[in-house]
């Protein structure tokens, strides 16, 4: 079996990356949320009004909804990777204990 070295420093690092993404989507988010336009934005004379307004939102919907599943996910990430890091952390003091009881007999 080959053996596995993990870093968990690198790992934790990589973590605080996806949070600090997870930070930089909120204030857009919050952006974008704030882009409502009602249907008299999108008059220019023709009966159409309705259908570029209903464009518009829809459009703006998907972007809200993409951003806060960003702002989630991002976090989510980060945390599972912290806790990955947390748990190759606490194996290798289990390791290093019972290794420190056979060294010590």
């Amino acid at each position: 079996m080959s053996e596995v070295t993990v870093i968990t420093r690198a790992v934790y690092n990589e973590a605080k990356k996806w949070k600090q993404l997870s930070d930089k989507v909120e204030p857009i988010l919050s952006a974008v949320r704030d882009l409502d336009l009602s249907a008299s934005a999108f008059y220019i004379g023709d009966a159409n009004t309705f259908v570029h307004s209903e464009a518009y939102n829809g459009f703006q919907n998907f972007c809200e909804q993409a951003l806060a599943g960003a702002a989630k996910e991002f976090d989510q990430l980060g945390a599972a990777l912290d806790t990955v890091a947390e748990a190759y952390d606490r194996a290798d003091r289990v390791v290093s204990l019972d290794l420190n009881k056979i060294y010590a007999a």
